[in-house]
């Protein structure tokens, strides 16, 4: 019995240091893609300490509709959908019109690169 127990705790240990390590490297990615934004959008110190901070005040309410089991899918999407046109409205008042131009070059390259990675997946599992 001792070493059932004991072996559970391991194994729940185990997923939880993995569970932590997933999510610290989504936030290293994160750091990453700031990093990436602040060169490729030429950002001042203050422009990127207001993105953080949307970022930060956004999040609560996207775990908040995430966590919702009452809502459909269909209706946690359309209210995700609301707040990221809320953060697109936020970010252009951030940033200026040639800021704003690169953002969406930037957006257009990342759209691509999804496309195509989601065709790769397609042909792996053949063709579905």
């Amino acid at each position: 019995m001792k070493k059932l127990t004991l072996i559970l705790g391991i194994l729940v240990a185990a997923n939880i240091l993995y569970a932590q390590g997933k999510r610290e490297a989504i936030r290293e990615k994160a750091e990453l893609r700031i990093e990436e934004f602040k060169e490729r959008l030429n950002l001042n110190e203050d422009q990127v300490k207001e993105l953080k901070a949307l970022k930060e005040s956004m999040k609560p309410e996207l775990d908040a509709i995430r966590d919702d089991e009452a809502k459909a899918r269909s209706e946690k999407m359309r209210a995700r959908a609301d707040l990221m046109e809320k953060r697109e409205t936020e970010v252009a008042r951030i940033l200026n019109e040639d800021q704003m131009a690169e953002l969406e070059v930037i957006k257009k390259e990342m759209k691509e690169k999804m496309e195509t990675r989601r065709n790769e997946r397609k042909k792996k599992r053949g063709g579905r």
